[in-house]
């Protein structure tokens, strides 16, 4: 029985110890003992650190292996990894950076391998059929590793890896080699399921081979040693990338599914990109490229050459092309002719003298500092906005002319020596002199001339224009008439340009006959010597100078006076009223401004200048030595009647207002008196438009200027900007070329376009939102056509725009027109009212039942000779010259017309 106990013992022991995992490596068991709840050696199929001595017996038992599905033993020295494929239902290993040369896995579950190091010259993971993922380092010469299931490797190669092989690896998807000091040759050819490689450091890399891998579409290469990048008819291929590489060729010819090659910091001479039809970038900066050919390719849209030694550059049949960046090459010529979608161009730091970009509307910025250039068209880039061309030591001339606002923010055009125009479109002028004034150049000129043919030879002429006051010649101490006018044509094309503020003017045009006119507000009130000049290039020796002389023509006296109503007209609420007078003859004048009210419905409150005298219903202002072209203004606040006071001022009613500014006899005494004919209102939108003749005009004013307010305000809660008033004209009821700015709130500029739509520019005015500061206004007047009849009527509205908001629609205003005579000639009310004597030589009296508060009285042609307040029932008519007159009466309700001759 004894013998029996000790056979079953003796078996038992053998069981029990055949169950223990046999680790003869030390170190790999010392270890695997060592795992423990927290420290993350080994993990269980739940993803929990545990221990996998459970027992504490100092040995690892099978089935404590078979626990284990995550394992990390790196670091550790392990020189033998026996005992390891008794972890049947390990999924992630990693026993890299240990010492073992040999590694054979039977792991049936293993999906993720770890295990670089610099020992490893011998691996078999074919029995691990679900292994995925392969971190590998190996020290042999030749990289033998077979697996059907791994679709990504990472390998690390030592100074004794010579050739990485992939043979073995049939369903690889993903290569990264991040180091192989040693490694000479990578072949991945005829990998079914390959598509992307990775290979950095790796300095005597000479060979790679990726050919007849069907799904090969990224290449990467780091700062490796191949000589040449031949990858020709790589036809899967659509990403090439890397840099501080030794190739100095590379050839992608019959890439047709090639989209972006990005090999910037190399040491590239040459490329070629031959049939790479999908090519869509190529980025090559900085390196030794001294010419390029990128021809036909359709999807082509980003160029980045930049840092080159590039002088010749073909870029032809590319129509996608958006952006190109060429700086810092030796070009010394650009041909965009067939790349008409550049949306943006850097071309800084080269030898361009000249730049075509007549084809490309949709450009958006260019770059074009460090270079030649002579003269820089930009007349057919309307979209631009980012312009810098500074450090041009001979540009002389840059054309803006392109019907767009090119905002001076954006704008870079100094420092450039010899610039002598900025030619840009009349609206811009005032922007665009402001910007030279501030940076100190007076030898360059704004002006709006711009013909000229970029790469033809440019002629000039120049001088500068002086007021002889004293009537002894014009010299050099006479004063210089700033900002003198000039147009300027070659018979087909014309444009004006302007002096600067000393008088000086410079233009540069091609070679023909070119005229120069000066252009006067009031031409006959002024000679000029000499009248016009033309200029014949290149007959004449360029540069041509030519100065001109300004004399008084006679003695013509013209002032002009307006009034501008600057708020609503409300029942009970302060009214400001500006009045702008202006001489615009050639005598300084001294005189009297008068301002007529119906003291009955408003009350005077305060002046900008006090009054030097006042009555009821009038103020009177004396002014002195107002000086030709000077304009002059005064402000005016009334207190308007309540509905409830006695005379009631109500909705509906209408507020006359005359200014009358005296003087010397003038030579056009209809502007010299205005009436603002001004509607009461309740509530108000504060963005309108008004007509400030009101909603009719008599016949006789058929033809004349009428008077438009346009007022906006800031309703938002930042400031605005830019505002940008746009007003339609109707071309059958206004004469659209006599329309003249008068008088704003901010500085503004005036553009018209197609030809009917007129803008008033306010740029960077920065409008506040509080409601004390928030307002603006632009005033204008235009003529009617002298076509429309009585019953007639025009309209006018305008839309404004602060800054990127959707548009403001004003209101409509509309103006009849009304036959002053009908009343007379019908003999309506005649018992009403009647005038006499008739003729009249000092005083006309008026009989009427009802009281007359104002009189205007016109010549037969219709001007305005007189408009007076009514006290009496007289008007003094004795400075009237002898003729044939009308009077129109005025009472609160009524309007009565009288025919009257003056002896």
């Amino acid at each position: 029985m004894k013998k029996i106990y000790s056979v079953i013992c003796l078996m038992m022991l053998a069981v029990f110890q055949a169950q223990i995992v046999n680790i003869p490596d030390p170190v790999f068991k010392a270890k695997l003992l060592a795992a423990n709840n927290t420290n993350g050696f080994a993990l269980n199929s739940a993803g929990n650190s545990i221990r996998i001595d459970a027992n504490y017996d100092g040995n690892i038992q099978l089935s404590e292996a078979q626990s284990v599905a995550t394992l990390y033993m790196s670091n550790n020295s392990i020189v033998d990894m026996t005992g390891i494929n008794s972890f049947t239902n390990l999924k992630t290993l990693g026993i890299s950076y240990n010492k073992y040369t040999n590694l054979t896995l039977n792991l049936p579950q293993l999906e993720s391998l770890n295990t670089w190091s610099d020992y490893l010259t011998s691996i078999d993971i074919s029995s691990c059929p679900k292994l995925k993922t392969l971190y590998l380092g190996f020290n042999a010469a030749n990289l033998v590793v077979n697996s059907n299931s791994v679709t990504y490797l990472n390998l690390i190669g030592t100074n004794n890896l010579q050739t990485a092989n992939l043979q073995g690896l049939p369903a690889l998807k993903e290569l990264l080699i991040q180091n192989g000091p040693g490694i000479q040759t990578v072949n991945g050819s005829n990998m079914a399921s390959l598509e992307e490689a990775f290979i950095s450091y790796t300095p005597f890399l000479s060979n790679i081979n990726f050919t007849g891998s069907p799904q090969f579409k990224k290449l990467t290469l780091l700062t490796t040693g191949l000589p040449i990048l031949d990858l020709t008819n790589y036809t899967t291929l659509q990403y090439v990338s890397g840099q501080a590489n030794s190739f100095s060729n590379v050839i992608l010819d019959g890439c047709s599914s090639l989209i972006s090659v990005g090999l910037p910091f190399n040491n590239i001479s040459n490329i070629s990109l031959t049939g790479a039809s999908a090519l869509t970038n190529l980025y090559l900066i900085n390196n030794n490229l001294s010419s390029l050919v990128v021809n036909n390719h359709p999807n082509l849209q980003n160029i980045d050459v930049s840092n080159n030694q590039i002088s010749s550059l073909s870029l032809n049949n590319l129509p996608e092309l958006q952006n190109l960046d060429v700086t810092s090459n030796q070009l010394s010529s650009l041909d965009f002719s067939t790349s008409v979608s550049l949306k943006k161009i850097i071309c800084s730091n080269n030898h361009l003298p000249y730049l075509n970009l007549s084809m490309l509307p949709n450009l958006l910025r260019l770059d074009c500092d460090y270079n030649d250039i002579i003269n820089l068209d930009l007349s057919n880039n309307p979209d631009l906005t980012n312009i810098k061309c500074n450090n041009n030591p001979d540009l002389e001339q840059v054309l803006l002319k392109n019907q767009a606002m090119n905002y001076v923010s954006s704008t870079v055009l100094f420092p450039n020596p010899k610039l002598q125009n900025i030619c840009c479109d009349d609206f811009e002028m005032n922007q665009f002199a402001n910007y030279v004034s501030a940076q100190g150049n007076p030898t360059t000129n704004v002006n709006s001339y711009c013909y000229f043919t970029p790469g033809n030879s440019k002629y000039t002429f120049s001088g500068n224009i002086k007021y002889d006051s004293n009537n002894n010649g014009c010299d050099i101490n006479d004063l210089s008439r700033a900002f003198q006018k000039f147009n300027i044509t070659n018979g087909t094309v014309s444009g004006s340009i302007m002096a600067n503020n000393s008088g000086n003017y410079s233009v540069s045009v091609p070679a023909g006959v070119h005229t120069v006119t000066p252009i006067l507000e009031n031409p006959a009130y002024f000679n000029i010597s000499p009248p016009a000049f033309t200029a014949n290039f290149p007959t004449q020796t360029s540069p041509l100078t030519q100065n001109f002389c300004l004399t008084a023509n006679g003695i013509h006296n013209d002032l002009e006076a307006v009034i501008i109503p600057l708020m609503a007209a409300r029942p009970g609420f302060n009214a400001t009223y500006k009045i702008v007078y202006k001489n615009k003859g050639n005598t300084t004048q001294s005189g009297t401004v008068s301002f007529n009210y119906n003291d009955n419905v408003t009350d005077y409150l305060s002046s900008m200048v006090t009054p030097n005298s006042q009555s009821t219903g009038l103020l009177n202002w004396n002014f002195t030595n107002l000086l030709p072209f000077e304009t002059r203004e005064i402000a005016v606040t009334l207190k308007l009647n309540t509905p409830i006071q006695t005379p009631a001022l109500n909705e509906g009613d209408i507020l006359n207002y005359t200014v009358q500014v005296n003087s010397a006899a003038d030579d056009t005494p209809s502007d010299n008196i205005f009436t603002l004919n001004q509607t009461v209102v309740n509530s108000f939108d504060p963005n309108d438009k008004s007509c400030l003749e009101g909603t009719t005009i008599s016949q006789i004013k058929v033809g004349d200027y009428v008077h438009y307010l346009i007022r906006f305000e800031n309703t938002g809660t930042a400031n605005a900007q830019n505002v940008i008033i746009k007003d339609v004209i109707d071309v059958s009821k206004y004469n659209v070329s006599s329309l003249i700015p008068l008088n704003a709130s901010h500085n503004f500029v005036t553009r018209t376009t197609n030809p009917n739509v007129v803008e008033f520019i306010f740029e960077n005015i920065q409008l506040p939102f509080d409601d004390a500061n928030n307002d603006g206004y632009v005033s204008f007047k235009i003529k009617t056509k002298s076509t429309l009849n009585a019953g007639d009527s025009f309209s006018n509205l305008a839309k404004i725009y602060f800054d990127y908001n959707a548009p403001i629609t004003t209101n409509t205003f509309t103006t009849t027109v009304q036959n002053v005579l009908a009343t007379a000639e019908t003999g309506k009310e005649t018992g009403n009212i009647a005038i006499y004597p008739n003729p009249a030589k000092d005083v006309l009296n008026i009989q009427s039942k009802n009281k007359i508060i104002k009189a205007e009285i016109y010549d037969a042609a219709g001007r305005v000779m007189m408009a007076v307040p009514v006290k009496g029932n007289t008007v003094g008519v004795s400075e009237l010259a002898k003729g044939n007159y009308i009077v129109k009466l005025s009472t609160k309700d009524q309007t009565f017309t009288q025919k009257f001759i003056k002896n």
